[in-house]
């Protein structure tokens, strides 16, 4: 299944004709060509990328777009809600996408969400269980639609587009828990004409449920960007429907390393990946898996463990990390690297809205390796095979459930 090709000197064009009719869901299923980053940083811990995040929205001149699955009220959550009000009452356009079930921004952060809206934020809500959804930013009083296109497919996307010039992808929520140490995540802060991908990602999504911007603002949304470093990248988009670009690109990675593979993944459950890593290792690549040594979703965990053996016996090398590891990221013989929010688990592989960025550059890989995983190999553990009756039948029963989990 193909997507819709948007060509790197199309994307205004394209954005254009999106916000001058309505959007479908078909229309979010948007396929890129490689572009360039003229910068790319990889920030390890909520203590090394929000304070850049926050200095990027309030120095913002143009527009402030976030699209986030956890946003919810907190030390960290208070301070972009109040960085984000500053800017709205300065005049700069904040839009944000958000989750119903990660965010609740009508009930338990519903105080949060009204600062924003009375500020003049545009807050467009994701509502994948609800079969009719309000359309448009809260607080507008738009009419209930049937909602049956978005039912399931929650919003896993974390990203931040600042005055169409720098860019943010990771898998950390905006929540205290991913800098006071409980869970260990990264983002990417990105600069340069790639970002101008994910700037029509975040246009499209929020023109999709109801939101609108005026095309005045194109020539600020996509600015010239100058090439920089020109460092090869990509945005892959997962929208619902067959065209999923990251289940894609992870696959290829899994299948075509030839002398090293790093795979960083919290919820590792879908076989026919499992799969693919074993098959890597047994064909001589050096292979680390870096998962959880304790996963805050314990079906997952079970489900994963259930593999551990015969992943061991491939040679893979399993590390399991001290505390929550929360990040998504897949670097093949340190020359290209993915990272994002996809999971290796059948929702966010076939189901839910996902956004990572691919790279083919052997320096930023370098990076990756002296900034993540290196340290994070440090302080892992290695994985075990389970033993004992009732540990091998749980695992083996959620593992046998795992397309559901």
């Amino acid at each position: 299944m193909t997507g819709i090709r948007v060509g790197n000197d199309e994307l205004s064009s394209h954005a254009e004709r999106l916000l001058a009719r309505p959007v479908e869901r078909g229309d979010l299923a948007l396929a890129f060509d490689e572009s360039v980053a003229s910068s790319a940083e990889a920030l390890v811990e909520g203590k090394s990328f929000y304070p850049p995040m926050l200095e990027n929205i309030a120095s913002a001149k143009s527009s402030v777009h976030i699209n986030q699955f956890g946003f919810r009220p907190g030390n960290v959550g208070d301070a972009f809600a109040e960085a984000l009000v500053a800017k709205a009452r300065e005049g700069v356009p904040v839009r944000l996408v958000v989750d119903r079930q990660g965010s609740d921004p009508e009930r338990g952060s519903r105080k949060l969400y009204d600062e924003l809206a009375a500020a003049g934020a545009q807050v467009c809500v994701v509502r994948a269980t609800k079969p009719r959804a309000a359309v448009g930013p809260l607080g507008a009083g738009g009419a209930l639609r049937w909602n049956l296109a978005g039912l399931a497919h929650i919003d896993h996307r974390k990203g931040v587009v600042v005055d169409g010039r720098i860019g943010w992808v990771g898998g950390a929520g905006i929540e205290d828990h991913f800098e006071d140490g409980r869970f260990h995540d990264l983002f990417l802060r990105l600069s340069g004409p790639v970002v101008s991908q994910l700037q029509l990602v975040f246009l499209a999504s929020f023109r999709w449920l109801g939101g609108s911007v005026d095309v005045a603002e194109l020539e600020a949304l996509f600015p010239v960007a100058d090439t920089g470093d020109a460092i090869p990248a990509v945005v892959l988009h997962n929208a619902p429907g067959r065209y999923r670009p990251i289940t894609d690109a992870i696959a290829n990675i899994l299948e075509s390393a030839a002398e090293s593979l790093d795979v960083v993944n919290p919820y590792v459950t879908d076989r026919g990946m499992i799969r693919r890593i074993a098959h890597a290792a047994r064909r001589g690549v050096r292979v680390r898996l870096f998962v959880p040594a304790n996963a805050n979703n314990w079906a997952c965990a079970a489900a994963q463990q259930f593999h551990h053996g015969m992943l061991l016996d491939a040679g893979v090398r399993i590390l399991g990390y001290p505390t929550m590891l929360h990040a998504k990221a897949f670097v093949r013989d340190g020359a290209e690297v993915i990272a994002g929010t996809c999971n290796l688990e059948a929702w966010s592989l076939r189901r839910f809205f996902e956004i990572d960025v691919r790279f083919r550059s052997k320096a930023f890989a370098a990076q990756f390796d002296e900034r993540f995983t290196a340290p994070a190999e440090q302080v892992s553990t290695p994985g075990r095979r389970l033993t004992g009756v009732k540990a091998r039948a749980k695992a083996a029963a959620f593992a046998g459930l795992s397309p559901l989990l």
